[in-house]
């Protein structure tokens, strides 16, 4: 086995993936507008989002660390380059996550546990063991993991309701362009493995057309609830600005279908999720 170094535990957490899911969880938090926010709750709610969802990350390295060898874009992970052994990631991925769920509990309480733990199994178990190889439902169905992030937060100051509902799935929405388009820019790489992606399973053209109307429909989404709940001209221009970046890509896609494009899209759609969210948190607070 080659030198293994902390850098490599840190990046079996899937650190570029994560944080926007320990941000929805704080927005959620946020959006809940108690009397007076507590530092120390962000604190925590932010420390037992990235103990959770990082060892659901890591469990998900490990589980697909076959896979992740068969493709270019993925076999200089930890794992299939050998830098750490399976049963090393196995227990950090154990470690991290009743570690996460045990602060949550002792920090947040029972509901916000249940949304951790739902988080946790619906993209642990349900997307990457049950469902990845064999449906490609597995975005829809493991997206929920998105919608239990921004509840999570919610459930820490009070019960849910339409406007939690609504506003978790402004995550939930962006998910499935937003993989799907990785997936087309790397669709010979998926081709190669038994993973059942949505874009694999019609012409690329029509995959390529469908891809970019729903990240259209994701942003006009967002638009949609920033007007309904968080009405700010100037938060608005700024997330009308982020929108129409990520939506020129989806036009381009339609208007000239090629691959290079998804993955400007795939760059463009994670500022537009990151900027509702920060928008939405400045706003509850200033009000």
């Amino acid at each position: 086995m080659n030198h293994v170094t902390i850098k490599d535990y840190i990046l079996l957490m899937k650190p570029r993936v994560i944080w926007l899911l320990v941000l929805a969880a704080v927005a959620g938090y946020i959006f809940a507008l108690p009397p007076k926010l507590n530092i120390i709750t962000i604190i925590e709610l932010t420390f037992v989002g990235l103990l959770s969802t990082g060892g659901s990350a890591v469990f998900n390295m490990y589980y697909e660390r076959d896979i992740d060898a068969q493709m270019a874009r993925t076999r200089n992970r930890p794992l299939p380059a050998g830098r750490v052994s399976p049963d090393s990631a196995l227990i950090e991925a154990l470690v991290l996550s009743i570690m996460g769920f045990a602060l949550s509990y002792l920090w947040l309480g029972f509901w916000p546990t249940v949304f951790v733990v739902l988080g946790w199994f619906f993209y642990a178990i349900v997307y990457t063991v049950f469902l990845k190889c064999k449906s490609w439902l597995n975005i829809l169905i493991g997206g929920i993991a998105g919608n239990a992030a921004l509840l999570t937060g919610w459930t820490v100051v009070r019960p849910l309701d339409l406007k939690a509902f609504l506003l978790s799935m402004a995550v939930y929405l962006w998910i499935p362009a937003h993989i799907w388009s990785l997936v087309i820019r790397a669709k010979d790489d998926y081709s190669r493995t038994c993973i059942k992606m949505l874009p694999l399973e019609m012409s690329e053209n029509n995959a390529m057309i469908l891809v970019a109307l729903l990240n259209i429909a994701s942003n006009v989404y967002m638009l949609f609830l920033y007007l309904y709940l968080l009405n700010n001209i100037i938060g608005l221009v700024i997330l009308l600005m982020v929108t129409a970046w990520s939506s020129y890509y989806s036009i381009k896609a339609i208007v000239r279908p090629n691959r290079e494009v998804f993955w400007q899209m795939f760059k463009a759609s994670s500022p537009v999720l990151t900027v509702f969210l920060i928008l939405g948190m400045v706003l509850s607070i200033i009000r």
